[in-house]
C-alpha cells in the first residue's frame, strides 16, 4: 500500500512543480530547516502565516487563491478593449471606459465576481458559499480541466501560491536565523521591512535561473519570465484582496499594500507589448474601477500604464 504523502511533501513538491530550476536547491533549504507544514482548521478571514518552525495554512485560504485566481483573470475582456483603445490614441483611460458601450455588463459581471469571491474571506469554511457554476472546483490534477483557457489559469493560480507560500518561507529562514543567534527583540527586522524583504526574496527566488529551464524546454527567457510575471502579479492582486482595507495604508506589522504591489509587479524587463503588461494593467484597473476612482490617465504603451497606475495605487 502507497504511503501518503506528508503536507509538509505536498508543499515541497507544489513547489518544485512551480520553479522546476530551483528544485535543489528547494529540497536542499526544505531540509535544512526542517520546518513544518501545518493545516489549522478553516477559520473566518485568511489563514497563512509562519514562525521560526513552521508554515500555516487552511485549506479555504487555499480555495480562496483559486476562486480570486479563476475570477480576476477575467479583468481582460472587461478592460483590455478600453486600454487597448488608450495606449493607441493617447485618450484617458477614463475616456476609453466611457467610449466601451459594451463594457457595462461585462463589469458589472466582473464585479460580482469579485465579490463573490471575497465572500469567501467572510465565511467559516468553503461550502457556506455558493461556487460559481463556470468556475471548476480546486484540483491539483491540470488533465482534469476540460479546456485551455481553465489551463492557462491553473498556471497560473499554482504560480501566484507558489509565489505566497515561498514569501511564507522566508519567514520561516529569517526568524529561524534569529532563533539561532538569539538575536534581541529590538535588533530584529521591523515586520514590516521583513514582509517587504519576503516578498522580494520570493519574486527573486521565482525569476532567477529561468534561462536553464527555458532552454531545456524549447521557451525563450522571455516567454518563462512573461508567465512567471503574471503569476506573481496575480499573487498581489489575491494579497490586496486578503488585506483588510483599514491595513491598505501599512501598519507596525505590514508595509502599505501599494508598496507592496510595486515590489512584486515593478521593474520587470519585459517587452512593451507583452501579454503580462496587459493582464497586469487589467488587473490594476479593475483594483481601482472597484474602488471607484477616476482613471484620467494616458500611456503610449501598456508598460507605462502598469508603471502609473501602480504609482497611483502607492
Amino acid at each position: 500500500m502507497a504511503s501518503v504523502p506528508s503536507d509538509r511533501t505536498i508543499v515541497l513538491h507544489l513547489l518544485r512543480g512551480a520553479v522546476p530550476e530551483r528544485a535543489d536547491d528547494l529540497s536542499r533549504l526544505w531540509r535544512e530547516h526542517g520546518h513544518e507544514v501545518e493545516i489549522a482548521p478553516s477559520a473566518h478571514g485568511s489563514t497563512m502565516n509562519a514562525t521560526s518552525k513552521r508554515i500555516k495554512f487552511d485549506t479555504k485560504t487555499i480555495d480562496f487563491f483559486w476562486l480570486l485566481g479563476f475570477s480576476a483573470w477575467r479583468a481582460i475582456e472587461v478592460y483590455a478593449p478600453a486600454l487597448t483603445l488608450a495606449t493607441a490614441t493617447g485618450i484617458t483611460l477614463e475616456a476609453a471606459l466611457n467610449i466601451d458601450n459594451e463594457r457595462g455588463q461585462f463589469e458589472q459581471d466582473y464585479k460580482h465576481r469579485i465579490s463573490s469571491a471575497k465572500s469567501l474571506l467572510n465565511a467559516a469554511a468553503t461550502f457556506e458559499i455558493e461556487w460559481p457554476e463556470d468556475i471548476p472546483q480546486p484540483t491539483a490534477d491540470r488533465e482534469s480541466l476540460s479546456n485551455g483557457q481553465d489551463k492557462a489559469v491553473f498556471d497560473l493560480v499554482a504560480l501566484a501560491l507558489a509565489f505566497a507560500l515561498l514569501h511564507e518561507f522566508k519567514h520561516v529562514q529569517a526568524r529561524a536565523v534569529e532563533a539561532a543567534e538569539q538575536t534581541p527583540e529590538d535588533d530584529r527586522q521591523a515586520a514590516a521591512e521583513e514582509e517587504m524583504a519576503c516578498d522580494t526574496w520570493a519574486r527573486n527566488f521565482m525569476t532567477t535561473g529561468i534561462d536553464a529551464y527555458a532552454q531545456s524546454h524549447d521557451h525563450t527567457y522571455g516567454q518563462v519570465e512573461q508567465k512567471r510575471a503574471m503569476g506573481i502579479a496575480l499573487a498581489a492582486v489575491i494579497i490586496h484582496a486578503m488585506t483588510p482595507l483599514h491595513a491598505h495604508w501599512g501598519s507596525d506589522d505590514y508595509p502599505p499594500i501599494g508598496d507592496r504591489l510595486e515590489a512584486m509587479i515593478g521593474g520587470y524587463n519585459l517587452p512593451d507589448a507583452s501579454a503580462f503588461w496587459v493582464f497586469t494593467a487589467c488587473l490594476l484597473i479593475a483594483l481601482m474601477r472597484q474602488d471607484g476612482r477616476r482613471l484620467d490617465y494616458t500611456g503610449s504603451s501598456f508598460r507605462e500604464f502598469v508603471m502609473t497606475l501602480l504609482a497611483e495605487l502607492r
